[in-house]
């Protein structure tokens, strides 16, 4: 690529050093002319893609076939051929939830069944105390009971939440599915130290610090959210009854490999783990998922 031509001063623009060559030593910006042709911009940005793709494909190809491969290189310092675990994690998640949030929020024929979103609506929800269509009736009777006898604390707030609800025309089937739809990129946040934390737990006798299992488990969220995106796009174009237990079955038996692999053991144990693991992320996830439910009955 042609370069850009040196300017006469050899004073930093960026940082105001003294430059004795081409790059700043103290920044590492290049002293050229300011004013770049727009064939010099166009090849930077060509060769940042050509660069920036080869390394994304090779990571891609390595994260889908050889589960804990990526993992067992970061922790050996082989990195620079491979994209950024923080960076591929970012641009993974982005796509995913965005496509995610797309496909829950667009209008959908009858039947058609919108990916993850629609597992949680199949779950039936009760009607609490249906009797109070309206925050004002809730209120009033509320108002006419004896003070023993009034809804008080965490009961209340909830009923009256739920009131509001049904003034609003909202069911409660509508309100997880808004909760899980908004708050799921949050969770997912949450839950990736904590599942971490259960990953050095498990392999406490190992010399390997914290940093080393959020690695391990950057990647095998980078892959959860590429077989979940597969499956929603099979399911939203393809067959809408296709069942996402086979993502999910997929993302539990590459945990398992990814486990062997990563940490040099046996299938057998790496199973066990993975089962422990699987249980204690449901877990914390539903708890959480949980809590966002009261917090949003109870606060807002």
């Amino acid at each position: 690529m042609k370069t850009q031509p040196l300017r006469s001063e050899k004073n930093c623009l960026n940082c105001g050093t003294e430059v004795p060559e081409r790059f700043c030593p103290r920044c590492g910006q290049e002293n050229t002319v300011q004013h770049e042709s727009f064939g010099h911009l166009a090849g930077h940005v060509v060769a940042d893609i050509v660069h920036y793709d080869s390394r994304f494909f090779t990571t891609l190809k390595y994260l889908t076939i050889r589960p804990g491969f990526l993992t067992r290189e970061y922790w050996a310092g082989r990195r620079v051929r491979y994209v950024n675990p923080i960076q591929l994690y970012i641009f993974i998640s982005f796509i995913f939830f965005f496509f995610f949030l797309t496909l829950a929020n667009s209008p959908r024929k009858q039947g058609a069944k919108p990916g993850i979103q629609s597992e949680l609506a199949d779950i039936k929800v009760g009607d609490i105390n249906a009797q109070y269509k309206s925050v004002a009736e809730f209120d009033s009777v509320q108002a006419s009971l004896p003070p023993e006898k009034r809804l008080t604390g965490l009961e209340a707030r909830i009923e009256r939440r739920m009131a509001k609800m049904r003034e609003n025309k909202q069911s409660a089937k509508q309100l997880i599915k808004g909760l899980f739809t908004d708050n799921l990129p949050k969770i997912m946040f949450v839950l990736m130290p904590l599942f971490a934390l259960m990953v050095k737990w498990s392999h406490r006798k190992r010399k390997l610090v914290y940093v080393d299992h959020a690695i391990f488990t950057i990647h095998l969220h980078s892959f959860l959210f590429i077989i979940l995106f597969v499956g929603l796009v099979i399911r939203y174009f393809v067959h809408d009854d296709l069942p996402l237990d086979i993502a999910y079955w997929g993302a539990f038996f590459y945990l398992v490999f990814a486990l062997k692999n990563a940490y040099q053991q046996s299938f057998r144990k790496s199973l066990v783990k993975a089962i422990l693991l699987s249980c204690g992320y449901f877990c914390i996830a539903v708890t959480l998922f949980v809590l966002v439910l009261l917090l949003t009955l109870t606060v807002y």
